[in-house]
């Protein structure tokens, strides 16, 4: 039986969707074809016919995570120009997205990750996290040059927080990170 086109489109979706959990849960290399394959409800062997290898389903993944992260960041923002800034920072330093990565930001997740994998992969990524810094100048009410410097020091302090209270086995300490980061970057 032949599947249509939305099927299969379908289908990719639920691939790049199983993977970008696991990975974010897992790292890329503590998570294997077939269970991406599972945990999408797909077998295993048709994995070739959506991706080339597991090196294009990372570049992809990372790229669709990004780009869909980009596209619901500039609504927020666009929604509510006057508290998305804050409520971001909210989010992002949230108690919840510390204990749940597979639900959280792909970036303290997988960054150091990602510097590892081929050229192919990191232009993808790249190119799609070049246009969230778009958004976050824009969220951060940077205007000029300053505006780029801006949303970079604010992401990599988020990233550099998160990082670290996952890092840490001591709940009190993780908490005091996030919470004191939250504080010194809260939007003013």
């Amino acid at each position: 039986m032949k599947t249509s086109r939305a099927q299969v489109e379908q289908n990719r979706q639920l691939i790049l969707k199983a993977a970008s959990e696991l990975f974010r849960l897992k790292g890329f290399e503590g998570v294997k074809v077939a269970e991406v394959m599972q945990a999408a409800g797909l077998t295993h062997g048709g994995f070739y016919n959506y991706f080339a290898s597991k090196e294009a389903l990372i570049g992809e993944t990372c790229a669709e995570w990004v780009k869909e992260r980009t596209q619901s960041l500039e609504e927020k923002r666009v929604h509510n120009p006057a508290g998305e800034a804050e409520a971001y920072v909210t989010r992002y330093l949230s108690k919840r997205y510390r204990d749940h990565p597979d639900m959280a930001c792909l970036y303290p997740a997988l960054c150091a990750d990602i510097a590892r994998q081929s050229d192919s992969v990191r232009s993808a990524f790249t190119r799609e996290f070049k246009s969230y810094l778009d958004v976050l100048e824009r969220l951060f009410g940077g205007a000029g040059e300053e505006a780029p410097k801006t949303a970079i020091l604010q992401l990599s302090t988020l990233i550099g927080a998160m990082t670290l209270a996952r890092a840490v086995n001591d709940e009190t300490l993780s908490d005091a990170i996030l919470d004191t980061v939250r504080e010194a970057v809260a939007v003013r």
